[in-house]
């Protein structure tokens, strides 16, 4: 029989069929609008939240994947390298001209190393800052990220133009001048930060005061400078000092050779300066040293072994420091004396005129927070004694008209090229007065005077006193 949908043709049962049929095919059609309508409603709601969603970050930006095509690193430092060495030794490894004032530039050279001595310098740290590639991206070099520290340390160029120069985020810059500046200290402090480990070590440090500066038994040259630093957050003023700005502290103590063999960095530049150095772990050293008093030259009194100091230091056994003013007055003697203490003490002042001359980064607050800027100035510290450490880097690094040094026949100082440099980012320690010295000490730099003013005189002191200079 044909089929009809007719209800008069269609019998009982087939009849209750087809009305099941109807509801399940209506209870289908209303889930069906209800899905697409919750997924009308999805897609509008994610549209809203896209729109005030700020842009998601990118895996790398364009501009810093066009690094190895575009960049400093891999293309003029390279090719200078290569096709003139002595532009790539100038330029490049941050010989470059200064701003010493506003618009007035001077041709004082910043860090003198050539490509031998960046190789070597990049053999050194390259086990401790080399990365492994991954299969999503290739590691910035060895070779780079030491080049983004030396130019930061020298130059003083902030992280966002180097960002921009090496075409690397800023935020990879900061952590590469942390990690690489931390790395270098730690390879070079072994034989370039060497402090002398038994008495026959310190006895040689005297010998070299002798046989250079005609001042024996001297164990070293005594200074500190604060550093300055941006404030670190939630530190109050724990780190302001009575220079009136934030600041970590260099306690350093130099040789002959105008080295540095002890420093003390990260006191926190609130404590007055007498205090960093009863708090610092040279003062009690020396104070249990105990190398035997032996005689001067030509004398035969017995006298101890010292450093010598300025004036904020106190007078003791172990640390010999000047007659003040108030001592001087009608008396060539003590002139005298004070001469040939400066003389002696001239250089930690060049160690650290050097040092802040040619790391310009010191030329201004550092933007680190206290421990990473503790290690900056620890990365420089090495870098100066290792590039004084031969006769090559030496002459690159210090030439004879950047220090400090003395016309004897005329009575005169010349100064070094090293005053010409902008030293904002960096503080003196000042007397503040209140030392006492004993009565002992106080008989001590007596002898040392007499002794200067007698047999242990040099022919040019009175001149280099008495003339106007």
């Amino acid at each position: 029989m044909p089929y009809s949908a007719h209800p008069e043709t269609v019998s009982e049962p087939r009849r209750q069929h087809l009305y099941t049929m109807d509801q399940r095919n209506l209870i289908l059609w209303h889930h069906y609008r209800k899905k697409k309508m919750c997924l009308a409603l999805f897609v509008f709601i994610m549209g809203l939240l896209d729109k005030q969603t700020p842009n998601r970050r990118v895996w790398i930006k364009h501009w810093v994947a066009r690094r190895k095509a575009l960049g400093l690193h891999h293309n003029l430092f390279l090719e200078l390298q290569l096709e003139d060495p002595d532009k790539y030794r100038r330029q490049v490894i941050i010989d470059l001209y200064c701003t010493v004032g506003v618009d007035n530039r001077c041709g004082f050279r910043c860090l003198r190393m050539n490509s031998d001595m960046f190789e070597a310098l990049l053999a050194r740290v390259t086990p401790l800052i080399k990365k492994q590639n991954t299969h999503l991206r290739e590691s910035i070099s060895a070779a780079e990220r030491l080049s983004v520290t030396l130019r930061h340390l020298a130059t003083g160029e902030t992280q966002e133009s180097l960002s921009l120069t090496f075409r690397l985020g800023q935020s990879t810059i900061s952590g590469i001048v942390k990690e690489t500046s931390r790395a270098i200290y730690n390879v070079l402090k072994g034989d370039n930060l060497k402090f002398p480990a038994n008495k026959d070590e310190w006895r040689a440090v005297a010998l070299e005061y002798e046989d250079k500066w005609n001042f024996a038994h001297c164990i070293g040259a005594l200074d500190g400078k604060h550093f300055k630093i941006d404030p670190p957050l939630r530190s109050g003023s724990l780190y302001y000092n009575y220079k009136e700005f934030f600041s970590i502290v260099l306690l350093a103590l130099v040789d002959a050779n105008m080295r540095f063999i002890y420093v003390d960095v990260g006191t926190n530049g609130r404590i007055s300066d007498t205090g960093i150095w009863n708090k610092c772990s040279l003062k009690p050293y020396l104070e249990n040293l105990n190398i035997p008093p032996t005689p001067l030259p030509g004398s035969q009194d017995l006298f101890p072994y010292v450093v010598v100091g300025d004036e904020i230091f106190q007078l003791t056994d172990q640390v010999l420091v000047p007659y003040s003013k108030d001592y001087l007055r009608h008396r060539l003697d003590r002139k005298i004396f004070n001469y040939r203490l400066s003389r002696a003490r001239r250089c930690v002042e060049n160690a650290f005129g050097i040092l802040v001359a040619r790391f310009q980064i010191f030329r201004s607050a550092m933007r680190y927070d206290p421990e990473d800027a503790k290690y900056i100035v620890l990365a420089a510290c090495a870098l100066h004694n290792w590039l004084r450490s031969d006769s090559v880097g030496r002459a690159m690094y210090t030439p004879p008209t950047s220090l400090d040094s003395e016309d004897i026949m005329a009575g005169t100082v010349n100064v070094g090229d090293w005053h010409n440099a902008n030293a904002a980012g960096v503080g003196r320690f000042h007397f503040q007065g209140g030392n006492r010295h004993a009565a002992g000490p106080l008989m001590l730099r007596d002898m040392w005077c007499e002794y200067f003013n007698g047999v242990g005189a040099v022919p040019w002191q009175e001149r280099m006193v008495t003339r106007v200079r």
